[in-house]
């Protein structure tokens, strides 16, 4: 008996010293976490955004908002055509906005195909509102797109809803999908996307597009997301010249934001895809390897037969955004035709 007792009392200080140790590890202030201002992405934004085409220069009452179940204000543009066939829901990647180069994919998809088109921008990003890339929690970043998605059905209830981003956008997407309180869509649009670090399908330093803070994230998942949710775990290293470019660029994201943008299970979370999906990806990527991207993707079995997985021959990790329309608009028209 005493020695079941001397073992439990040593299981007890083992798990005391864990604790302490973790909690101790969670607390350590933000200054820990060292970003350098000397690291620049080598993504280029060339060709990108409102500068580059005066047509794509969005008018203010493209500009709507709608009620975050937090009572925080979510912006996002819209392009409604006459007579629209399908909506789609397509969101920004890391660090930027719907206003930062997105607009075409709106302009076209309404224009070209006849699909009303939603640009969000993500809470605490572009004209949304909240902290700067911040959220309260994760769930509620995925709450959002919930609100997205039931907005669309309550202005067009008879038509199908395909939702996806570019990037983290489709990152979140993902991420989404297997969320709790999810609502059915007809597919999924991913435009190079990041299936996170896990996924092995970026490139060694990616591009030097962002700097991590590992800590922070794993302090935050040690303590079940008690700790270091709003603390940055993401440094986007845009130059000097991006960040006042006017395209409403933003340098850092808190781990909660991060956690929601990036699959921590990419494997598991891509193999249980539940709808068909469209995937571009550039071959000159500068952040993702594109034939990773395609490999992986293929990880989705269930859905793989009905999917589109394709490399566009030219197109890098932003100016993909030109012409994603015209990829975007033929598969979901007939996606929404032969459900």
């Amino acid at each position: 008996m005493k020695t079941i007792k001397r073992l439990l009392l040593t299981i007890f200080v083992l798990l005391m010293i864990v604790t302490a140790g973790v909690v101790t590890f969670a607390a350590t202030p933000l200054s820990s976490c060292q970003f350098s201002g000397h690291v620049v992405s080598n993504v280029s934004s060339e060709g990108v955004g409102p500068d580059t085409d005066a047509t794509s220069r969005l008018p203010d009452n493209h500009v709507q908002y709608v009620e975050a179940t937090d009572r925080l204000r979510l912006a996002y543009r819209s392009y409604i055509p006459d007579h629209p066939k399908a909506v789609v829901l397509f969101y920004h990647g890391s660090g930027a906005n719907s206003g930062a180069g997105y607009q075409p994919i709106g302009e076209q998809l309404s224009q070209n195909y006849g699909i009303a088109a939603y640009l969000p921008d993500i809470r605490g990003h572009g004209l949304s509102d909240g902290p700067r890339g911040d959220a309260p929690s994760v769930q509620q970043v995925y709450n959002d797109v919930t609100t997205m998605i039931e907005e669309a059905h309550r202005q067009f209830p008879s038509l199908p809803v395909f939702i996806g981003g570019h990037s983290a956008g489709a990152g979140l997407i993902i991420n989404y999908i297997h969320s709790s309180g999810h609502q059915p869509v007809n597919g999924y649009l991913f435009v190079a996307p990041d299936f996170g670090p896990k996924s092995n399908t970026m490139y060694e330093g990616n591009g030097n597009f962002a700097t991590v803070c590992i800590k922070a994230l794993v302090a935050h998942e040690l303590t079940f997301g008690l700790a270091k949710g709003h603390a940055a775990g993401v440094r986007y290293n845009y130059s000097d010249k991006q960040l006042k470019s006017g395209l409403g660029l933003i340098q850092y994201n808190s781990v909660n934001m991060a956690s929601a943008l990036n699959p921590l299970k990419p494997s598991e979370e891509v193999a249980g895809i539940d709808q068909p999906f469209g995937l571009w990806v550039g071959t000159d990527d500068e952040i993702m390897i594109p034939r990773k991207v395609v490999a992986f993707a293929a990880l989705a079995s269930q859905v793989k037969d009905r999917s589109l997985i394709q490399m566009v021959p030219g197109e890098k990790h932003l100016t993909i955004l030109n012409d994603a329309a015209k990829y975007i608009g033929p598969w979901v028209l007939q996606s929404a035709a032969h459900p």
